[in-house]
């Protein structure tokens, strides 16, 4: 199917990753002709997720793959002023892969014994069963006039919503939240609540399997960060739900703590003396308008943050919250960097929540996924499953010209957007870069590490016992559709120092009730049923490539998406300088309705997108606010912000 592929475009992209999709879709957005292409068969990356069953597979892929032999990266092609760039499809992007199981292996119930059960079991298989037929009927209606039958080579296929019970709200263009469909799941949730109080099996974690959504590369959304305002610009926004952060969590006096966040929460807190919560309050004021005031900092600019916090006299447990909770730094970090970081969190407050993050439902893996949509809408072509071999270079102008297929078809191109994993290894560093390398784990629980009467979402933030690191955590339950309901998925994640268990073995230790420490507090945390240890690995590349080939690193270690919108970003002017980056688009119904009528533009002023500068006190008006804002969803719809 590759052969009825046309011959020429743009920019190939390869690679489907979150910096890749939204600069294809920018580049479609004003006609340019873009094929995105990824080895895999499915979108993402290493920002994927998946569902139980094919986390799974990608663990036993992932331990199969060996590196292969640093060949020359080049090939000279005698007949014509070319070369080759070979590509790779051996890079290790997975290190130190370990897997635990602590939940009972016993063999799955005979139908004999099922009926002992009674309904309950009935239940369960009649919602798979039905939850099946629904996901059937969905595929089919979502599916593109291009896509082709799943059985054949994916050109030109649209990328499709979650596949495990994705509601059919979700393709509305307001997003109005909770749909529906989520409802409905949630509803159908219900039935199985009886088996929360029983011990899960293996056996049951792989039964419901379809009922997970795992990400590889979990973060969170700033309410007031460039990725909020680039959904709603590129109304992107109307293919993804989103779930409010409900709470922070850190680990004082040996136990887990909400860190306050409103103006509210601080003055309520029994953390604090009154004279510690008014200095907090007159330092957070401070934060909000830090750049107006550069004589009170100008002596530590370059200094230790922590050094800066010092000078205002605040408490050891101050400090701890600003570094670790809402600056969420590290604490040698400099107090430029350090206020920059606080001043983004206290923006961000009250936008739609108690705290200032997001949380897409099903998880991370969406966003990809939605700009792909975007891309595919406005032209862009898609093929998974297919391999790129080589680059073909002119040795003349030093420049990329276009790819060579797996099935030997070229294609010419201006620009070439790579992740630069498929570059041959020859290119990259012999060691990973610790700096794009992160430690992660993730954990599949039977209860909340902060219980509540609802579903949350909870971050926490943990430094290290010796402080030379920070490790992110963040819970999800089956509120977040991403989980069964009974059941919590914990994901770590800190900047990679050895290996992935032993980076994340001293917070796991403190959370979990594993077999090996459930002593007298065994029964307090919630017991680890399954989980995985891993190193996701970004590499530098060591050799100058032509200027029109753009590598995109796979990892990024932040925990929001600054960087990842500034890439693409960068690429898309590398490639059109003097282009708006992802205009607007117009809507359909005023094309429809009114022909004759001018366009809108879909600049909204920064008052209606809800993106107007953070007033000084904005985290003192979230106590007035509170009713509306802690909705369990949010549309990010601009004219009701």
């Amino acid at each position: 199917m590759a052969d009825d592929l046309p011959t020429e475009f743009d920019v190939i992209v390869i690679g489907t990753g979150l910096s890749e999709a939204i600069t294809a879709a920018a580049l479609t957005r004003i006609g340019k002709k873009v094929l995105h292409v990824d080895k895999n068969d499915y979108y993402g990356g290493q920002w994927a997720a998946f569902t139980f069953d094919k986390l799974l597979a990608w663990i036993e892929k992932a331990r199969n793959l060996k590196s292969g032999k640093k060949l020359p990266p080049y090939i000279q092609d005698t007949d014509t002023n070319q070369k080759r760039l070979l590509l790779s499809n051996d890079v290790l992007t997975t290190l130190n892969l370990e897997v635990e199981c602590y939940c009972d292996k016993a063999p799955e119930i005979m139908k004999d014994d099922r009926s002992t059960d009674g309904d309950e079991i009935h239940n369960i298989e009649e919602i798979e069963m039905a939850q099946s037929q629904r996901d059937a009927d969905n595929d089919e209606s979502s599916e593109s006039p291009q896509s082709q039958d799943p059985s054949s080579e994916d050109v030109e296929k649209t990328p499709n919503q979650h596949d495990a019970d994705k509601s059919e709200n979700s393709k509305s263009p307001q997003l109005q939240a909770p749909s529906s469909g989520v409802a409905d799941q949630v509803g159908s949730n219900q039935a199985i609540r009886d088996r929360t109080a029983k011990e899960f099996t293996y056996q049951d974690l792989k039964d419901l399997w379809r009922r997970f959504s795992i990400d590889l590369l979990p973060k969170l959304l700033l309410c007031r960060g460039p990725l909020v305002e680039l959904l709603i610009k590129s109304k992107v926004a109307r293919y993804v739900e989103f779930k409010c952060v409900t709470k922070i969590l850190t680990y004082r006096g040996n136990r887990l703590v909400q860190v306050p966040c409103s103006r509210s929460e601080v003055f309520s807190t029994n953390l604090m003396s009154m004279l510690e919560k008014r200095m907090l309050m007159k330092f957070l004021s401070f934060c909000i308008e830090y750049e107006k005031h550069e004589d009170k900092f100008k002596e530590y600019e370059q200094r230790p943050f922590s050094d800066y916090l010092k000078s205002w006299r605040l408490s050891e447990d101050l400090q701890h919250f600003i570094i670790h909770c809402i600056a969420m730094v590290e604490k040698n970090v400099t107090t430029i960097e350090g206020l920059a970081a606080a001043q983004c969190f206290l923006q961000s407050l009250g936008r739609f929540g108690e705290t200032p993050f997001l949380w897409p439902l099903y998880g991370v893996a969406e966003l990809p996924q939605a700009f792909c949509r975007l891309c595919a809408v406005f032209g862009g072509i898609y093929c998974l499953r297919m391999t790129v071999p080589s680059l073909i270079i002119d040795e003349t102008s030093n420049r990329c010209t276009g790819i060579i297929t797996d099935e030997g078809q070229k294609i010419s191109c201006s620009n070439v957007i790579i992740d630069s994993s498929y570059l041959p290894s020859a290119l990259l560093s012999d060691e990973p870069d610790k700096e794009k390398s992160i430690s992660r784990a993730i954990f599949i629980t039977n209860k909340s590490i902060y219980p509540t009467e609802t579903d949350e979402v909870i971050l926490f933030s943990l430094p290290s016992s010796d402080l030379s690191y920070l490790i992110r955590g963040l819970e999800i339950s089956a509120g977040s559709m991403a989980c069964p309901e009974g059941l919590y998925i914990v994901h770590l994640t800190c900047l990679m120092k050895s290996n992935a268990k032993d980076d994340l073995q001293e917070v796991t230790d403190s959370l979990f009730n594993f077999e090996e420490n459930s002593g007298k507090d065994g029964n307090k945390k919630p017991k680890v049923l399954w989980c995985t240890y891993f190193n996701q690995i970004g590499y530098n590349v060591k050799e100058r490539l032509p200027s029109n080939i753009l590598t995109v690193d796979p990892i990024d270690s932040e925990m929001s998406f600054k960087s990842i919108v500034a890439k693409a970003e960068n690429m898309y002017h590398n490639i059109c300088p003097n282009e708006e980056f992802i205009p607007s688009p117009p809507d359909p119904e005023d094309i429809i309705i009114d022909d004759t009528s001018p366009q809108k533009n879909g600049k909204e002023t920064g008052e209606n997108a809800g993106f107007s500068g953070c007033e000084e006190n904005e985290e003192i008006q979230m106590e007035d606010n509170e009713d509306e804002n802690t909705s369990t969803t949010s549309s990010l719809k601009p004219n009701e912000m």
